[in-house]
């Protein structure tokens, strides 16, 4: 028999995808559309987790079509970690998929730092309380929609539901469960005092497995749906960002990577949770990853997307894609724009802008105003990790949609004074869904095993030392202080 293809699924805030691939990482098809969302009110985003199940099912055909000649030996779903939805012991959603981002659980979340602070979360959870995170989701939905939550047998994310609408059976990783703010880290499993303290009932919370593992087998009703034979092996799957890094080879203690998505993440894999050397002041997460016996450290430009688009519609003006046109507006500017910098806070309750602004400022100065802040702002986040590990990261690996612009790249090299990896995978996350199908169906022993599988190509991006040294002296004389001292005005403009 010829080797088979392994099938990683993609369901990100902006798209979903599915990929078929080889067993040497290479795309043999692919599918994608929109992921559906819908905003009932300003600061709300909901997902209909029926609707995304059928996007998905049509995805998976297409692409399922292309597997004639081999047969697929396994299907494993990443995906936006935050968001989730409660479904009856059937399955059935009972509420709105309430998306990552949503803004309404931002009231719980004021009132439990009130309650119980952010240390002792932290210390448990390897993250500080957010209004992003499950726990508020949860206790939203058991205020608001009681008689959903009074009726609800799970609370799944995202790739737990697809995966339960492939096979049945509910489940999640460590890497999603991270990302509910109630998994106890060092022992990796819910921990039952944060549920307690949170109100909400234990039996939600599904069975935890490490990713890879074998979840179950497309049942017959999904295969209908999907064109997958039945029986084919479902594989727990994991956190986009985390199942990413996987793809990437970012599983050594040190390695870094940069996720270059709606969201941008800075994350660097460890090997242990390292929470006796962090607190919550430390603005850092911990987290569990994709690959056995590894943590890492992450924290997110949230905004960065929002940054690109909302700039690129702003200065721009042409029918061109907002993010097409911001950067050809700002490679027309001098590096350093003129003296403009820019705060990439503005999601999330957040506030952010222009500062540094003189009459001869314009469009293409203001455009690579974007892409140096965002440059910066992301050196801060990195700067947070290394102090946590007590060295430098090892090595940079960047990944996702944005590492297409060779203009923001090379201006983060230049920020960071550091060479940047780029490996020839387009599309990581789903790659990293597929290496965990290939091991949930035994095509890999482990995550080193897979990793070993996949053929790397890539470039390097080197920084320009010379422009390294402007921007090192601006990052610290101007950008490093700015935030603290900006920040109580920002919160008095959100208010």
């Amino acid at each position: 028999m010829r080797e088979p293809y392994l099938l990683g699924i993609d369901a990100g805030t902006t798209n979903c995808k599915a990929f078929l691939f080889d067993g040497a990482g290479q795309t043999v098809a692919s599918a994608s559309a929109p992921t559906p969302i819908r905003r009932p009110q300003p600061g709300w985003a909901e997902h209909d987790a029926d609707e995304l199940w059928q996007v998905v099912a049509g995805l998976v055909r297409r692409v399922a079509a292309g597997s004639a000649t081999r047969p697929i030996a396994g299907v494993a779903v990443a995906s936006m970690a935050e968001a989730g939805v409660l479904v009856d012991a059937a399955g059935r959603a009972l509420t709105p998929m309430i998306a990552w981002f949503d803004a309404r659980p931002a009231a719980w979340c004021e009132r439990w730092i009130a309650a119980h602070g952010r240390d002792t979360t932290y210390a448990i959870a390897g993250v500080a309380p957010r209004p992003i995170f499950g726990a508020f989701k949860l206790q939203w939905l058991r205020d608001q929609m009681p008689d959903a939550y009074r009726a609800a047998a799970r609370w799944l994310h995202v790739a737990d539901y697809l995966a339960f609408r492939l096979c049945g059976v509910a489940a999640t990783d460590y890497s999603l469960a991270t990302r509910s703010m109630l998994l106890d880290q060092r022992a990796r499993r819910w921990s039952d005092g944060l549920i307690a303290r949170a109100g909400l009932r234990r039996e939600l919370f599904a069975t935890l497995h490490p990713a890879g593992t074998r979840l179950g087998s497309v049942s017959h009703a999904a295969a209908a749906l999907t064109g997958l034979p039945a029986g084919t092996p479902v594989g727990v799957g994991g956190h986009d960002h985390v199942c990413g890094a996987l793809a990437a080879g970012v599983v050594a203690h040190g390695a870094c990577l940069d996720s270059m998505g709606t969201a941008e993440s800075a994350f660097v894999a460890t090997e242990a949770p390292l929470l006796e050397r962090l607190t919550a002041s430390a603005e850092v997460n911990l987290g569990s990853h994709v690959a056995r016996d590894r943590w890492y450290l992450m924290r997110g430009v949230s905004s960065a997307g929002a940054s690109i688009e909302w700039a690129g519609r702003l200065l721009a003006g042409s029918t061109e894609p907002a993010h097409v046109a911001l950067e050809r507006l700002a490679g027309a500017a001098a590096p350093g724009a003129g003296g403009a910098l820019f705060l990439p806070r503005i999601t999330g309750g957040e506030r952010g802008g222009f500062i540094g602004l003189s009459a001869d400022a314009a469009a293409p100065q203001l455009a690579r105003a974007v892409y140096e802040g965002l440059a910066c702002e992301w050196r801060r986040c990195l700067g947070l990790h290394e102090a946590a590990l007590g060295a430098a990261a090892n090595s940079i690996t960047v990944i996702g949609g944005g590492a297409r612009s060779a203009l923001w790249v090379q201006i983060k090299a230049d920020v960071l004074g550091r060479p940047l990896w780029l490996p020839d995978v387009s599309e990581s996350v789903a790659l990293g869904a597929a290496l965990l199908a290939g091991m949930a169906a035994g095509v890999y022993a482990d995550a080193a095993a897979a990793m070993a599988q996949i053929v790397r190509r890539g470039r390097t991006v080197e920084p320009d030392m010379a422009l390294h040294a402007m921007y090192d002296e601006r990052y610290h004389r101007v950008y490093v202080p700015l935030h603290p001292a900006l920040l109580p005005l920002h919160r008095a403009l959100a208010d």
